[in-house]
């Protein structure tokens, strides 16, 4: 859980998203594997959103 007073930086959401990564690629995790989905597909568009926001200023 983020805190909005101090959001991710784009290096610690790269970082999230190469660990959610690697749980899905990890079979140990194949219960949890719907979530860890989600969640990358959240921390991803996060990235997204922040790269693009930074590129606007």
């Amino acid at each position: 859980m983020s805190n909005e007073m101090f959001p991710l930086t784009s290096e610690e959401l790269e970082e999230i998203i190469r660990g959610l990564k690697a749980r899905l690629e990890d079979d140990s995790y194949q219960e949890e594997w719907v979530k860890i989905h989600d969640e990358l597909m959240i921390k991803e568009k996060q990235l997204k959103e922040l790269i693009l926001q930074n590129n606007i200023l």
